[in-house]
């Protein structure tokens, strides 16, 4: 019997193992594992099964039997000149096999694919700071004592609003959390102090003493505060936020907001005033003018003494912006609130102006709901509503249908106003749009013409649709060029505006940004995640400053990188656009599949050879690049193809902070309204990586494809840039013959 078993059991795992070994080697799915590194000064990108992989170290899965393209891309910029060193596959030195900076290999087993590089010898005349007039490295003052723009992470200023002083010579920022610095050039910033005086027994400086103002005591005992108005638990509810600081006359006014509570809109609205801006900062000493306004903001039911009557308003009062039109003066204020982000809006009331108070007698100021007086006797209306959030449905509901920091500016040569706002959450994503109006009371309308104060809901048309967006979250990571990894370090939430005109005629827009880092693969945008990941980074909002321009439409556009007193509509020619680009879009949509539209915009490299233009989304799904093209556009622009879309982009000569470089930049925008950004900072001749090279080739015929291949079996495995720019151009002017012959 036990034979039986035994042979039954000896017969079954035999058949078991037969099983198996079917199934490994007939059925089961035949990919392996490929491996690849490069170290320090290149990158490797692989085109299999229709995906690429890309960046220094990566993954992908391959089918058994496939053929694998690599592609080796040595840094060869304006700042560094790297060769292909080494080439290892499984540890096997493969060098002499890469043929035209590309390796080919079949996979049978798993592979691992290093690279090393070496530093090379920069032909000559190969810098394009040799016939471009890029702007003088800034002058940095004392590193101890000031900080400058160049460092990311260096101000922590929230909400920052910019007047110049022509008294002292010095442009003063005042920021949240009663924060003022100064500046005589917009880039180095010196005297990070306080504007308002600060309780004896106050941990923090930026809290404000409340004793100083006696408006602001009036308020706080209306509202609930301790009968101590000094100090309290919660010093964050005395803290001054989002300032803005304007001169009417010969009077310099503040206007600041204190907002009690975080989620609802109990908040009200300050001025003061000086004649002397530099003496009033110095020693904290300013003239009370008084309360502009105040929202109430109760849950139905939280106070007990008017538990009926209770309720949210629709407007809350932070925010502040001030601006004087047709001999009038109107402020514009306003965010969102409350849990669901749905409440709020931006508001617009007219002030009197000789007080800088509300106007009693205004159309304006009487239009909207009327503001709930649970504490106090004023009592206020809303204004009137120029623009409001709207719900994503993709989005929860603290990730969309959020408006707030409006600034309204006025341009004496388009003659337009300009509402810029800031959407998004301040820890994530914010950004910066921007809508346009003859009137100042509006309607304010964006590129495509979507009216800011309209409400909807559907998927077609929510928030994120709406306003011109001129700035987000971004990175340049295709920039990396012997200097500042571009990979790990970017800016994210750029939001709450303020944008002037400088007695030279520059506009300028100063914001709050935040630097994020990646972590595990991760975007880190907070204190506390930075700690939990041991970067060593100060993440909190910091200033920054940037040049506006207006093209040829009278929209305001923004410069690619941060001021360093750059000239703006100069002529770039065409010879100097070519070459790749590190290309960034901001796309206004936001869908449940893809909320980096919203959070950051992540770049791409754009060649340009001669008049052709190829992205590397067209080499990931071999796109006919035929009708993707550069010409010029006027006297300063050009009009670029990238993708598909149509671009109107503009040439800037900037300077380049983290790699302490010239830098040939553009800013634009779409037919589609999206706004783009380019930055050179590859070779000054055409540049061409070789993963472009190849997609050329597999678009010429096979006569002619067979003709490139033998030249490329003459050049050396790792050929200089100008070879691989000669044999591109040759192709582009073989594919655009043939288009031309094509069409006739």
């Amino acid at each position: 019997m036990f034979k039986k078993f035994l042979a039954f059991f000896l017969a079954f795992v035999a058949m078991g193992v037969s099983v198996f070994m079917m199934y490994w080697k007939y059925i089961r799915p035949s990919e392996y594992p490929v491996f690849i590194e490069s170290f320090d000064h290149g990158v490797m990108t692989v085109n299999i099964s229709g995906s690429t992989g890309e960046d220094q170290k990566f993954r992908v899965m391959c089918k058994k039997g496939e053929i694998i393209t690599i592609n080796i891309n040595p840094e060869r910029t304006d700042t560094a000149y790297y060769d292909l060193s080494k080439l290892y596959v499984n540890g096997v030195d493969v060098t002499d096999q890469v043929s035209m900076l590309q390796y080919k290999t079949e996979v049978n087993h798993k592979l691992t694919v290093l690279a090393y590089f070496k530093k090379g010898k920069r032909p000559a005349g190969y810098t394009a700071s040799s016939n471009l007039d890029f702007p003088d490295k800034p002058t940095i003052e004392d590193p101890f004592t000031v900080s400058y723009l160049g460092s990311n992470d260096a101000y922590d200023i929230k909400d920052p609003s910019v007047i110049y002083d022509e008294k002292s010579g010095f442009y003063y920022c005042f920021g949240s959390d009663n924060v003022v610095v100064r500046s005589t050039d917009l880039i180095n910033w010196t005297d990070r102090t306080k504007y308002f005086k600060v309780p004896e027994n106050a941990s923090s400086l930026a809290v404000m003493n409340f004793d100083q103002f006696a408006s602001v005591k009036k308020w706080a005992k209306e509202h609930g505060y301790d009968s101590d108005l000094v100090l309290s638990d919660d010093e964050n509810d005395r803290t001054p936020l989002a300032p803005c600081i304007v001169k009417n006359g010969s009077t310099y006014y503040l206007y600041y907001s204190l907002c009690k509570s975080k989620n609802a809109n109990e908040a009200a609205i300050f001025c003061v005033k000086t004649d002397d801006l530099e003496y009033s900062v110095n020693n904290n000493i300013w003239t009370d003018v008084g309360l502009v306004i105040s929202t109430c903001g109760y849950n139905k039911g939280e106070n007990k003494d008017d538990a009926g009557n209770a309720h949210y308003d629709a407007s809350i009062a932070v925010h502040p912006n001030v601006i004087s039109a047709s001999g009038k003066l109107y402020m514009s204020y306003g965010s969102y609130y409350g849990e669901d982000s749905l409440t709020g809006g931006i508001y617009l009331v007219e002030l009197d102006s000789k007080t800088g108070l509300l106007r009693e007698k205004s159309s304006l100021t009487d239009q909207g709901e009327e503001i709930s007086t649970v504490h106090g006797k004023d009592r206020f209306k809303t204004g009137k509503l120029i623009a409001r959030p709207g719900k994503v449905p993709a989005l929860g509901k603290d990730e969309g249908s959020m408006i707030t920091a409006a600034d309204i500016v006025y341009n004496s040569d388009s003659k337009y106003f300009y509402l810029f706002t800031t959407y998004g959450d301040e820890q994530t994503n914010y950004n910066i749009r921007v809508a346009r109006s003859k009137n100042i009371q509006g309607p304010y309308v964006d590129y495509l013409g979507n009216a800011m104060d309209e409400f909807s809901a559907s998927k077609k048309s929510n928030q994120y649709t709406k306003g011109f967006k001129l700035i987000g979250g971004y990175n340049f990571e295709k920039s990396a060029a012997g200097g500042a990894s571009y990979t790990d370090v970017g800016r994210a939430s750029v939001g709450s505006p303020c944008v002037f005109e400088t007695a030279d005629g520059k506009w300028i827009m100063a914001s709050q940004s935040r630097v994020y880092y990646k972590a595990n693969g991760e975007i880190v945008t907070g204190d506390k995640i930075a700690k939990d990941n041991e970067l060593p980074v100060n993440t909190a909002s910091a200033l920054e400053i940037r040049q506006l321009m207006f093209n040829s439409e009278k929209w305001p556009l923004a410069v690619p990188e941060v001021y360093a007193n750059e000239t703006v509509g100069e002529t770039v020619s065409l010879s100097n656009m070519s070459g790749n680009w590190d290309v960034i879009v901001f796309d206004n949509g936001a869908d449940a599949d893809d909320k980096s539209a919203v959070e950051r915009s992540v770049s791409q490299v754009v060649s340009i050879v001669g008049d052709v233009v190829i992205s590397e989304n067209d080499i990931k799904k071999k796109r006919d690049i035929k009708t993707d093209a550069i010409t010029k556009s006027g006297k300063v622009a050009y009009q670029i193809a990238v993708d598909g879309v149509n671009y109107t982009v503009y040439p800037i000569k900037t300077w380049d902070w983290e790699l302490s470089d010239g830098a040939l930049t553009f800013t634009g925008v779409g037919d589609d309204g999206s706004t783009i950004w380019g930055k050179k900072n590859f070779s000054s001749d055409a540049g061409i990586y070789s993963d472009t090279f190849y997609y050329l080739l597999d678009l010429v015929d096979e006569t002619t494809k067979a003709k490139y291949e033998k030249k490329i079996s003459k050049i050396s495995n790792n050929p200089s840039q100008s070879d691989i720019d000669a044999m591109t151009d040759a192709l582009v002017d073989v594919i655009k013959k043939a288009a031309a012959s094509e069409s006739k």
